[in-house]
């Protein structure tokens, strides 16, 4: 029993929130986006324990793409690279590259991403 316990814990911290994806021109399916509530690792061993909200975006797709821009909750929650590192478009992606957005915003309120291509747009909701 103890270890049914552990898993469904270990289950449910892994998987960070529910996203369903809708596009305008760009397939959905193209990227996985993820979000976490991460551990800081420059604060680690120093007994802050902060914890950073990262927004994770993927390439899952054979075909190289360009995002050009990423807004969360409509342009109202900003976001930089780790330790506040402005973020620069477009950003280049072969499969399995990934972009880091530490967010700016409490982790629990977002719940829209959108993401601009070179191919098109498309849209992801948290729940």
């Amino acid at each position: 029993m103890n270890k049914f316990k552990i898993m469904m814990i270990a289950s449910f911290l892994s998987i960070p929130l529910l996203i369903s994806g809708c596009s305008s021109g760009l397939d959905p399916n193209r990227f996985e986006v993820n979000l976490a509530e991460e551990n800081n690792p420059s604060f680690m061993g120093r007994g802050f324990g902060l914890i950073d909200n990262v927004l994770t975006i993927r390439s899952i797709d054979s075909a190289p793409i360009s995002v050009t821009k990423v807004d969360v909750n409509n342009g109202r929650c900003s976001y930089t690279k780790q330790f506040d590192r402005e973020i620069k478009f477009p950003q280049h992606f072969q499969i399995g590259q990934s972009l880091r957005l530490y967010l700016k915003c409490p982790f629990n309120s977002v719940v829209k991403v959108d993401i601009e291509t070179d191919q098109g747009a498309a849209s992801y909701s948290f729940k």
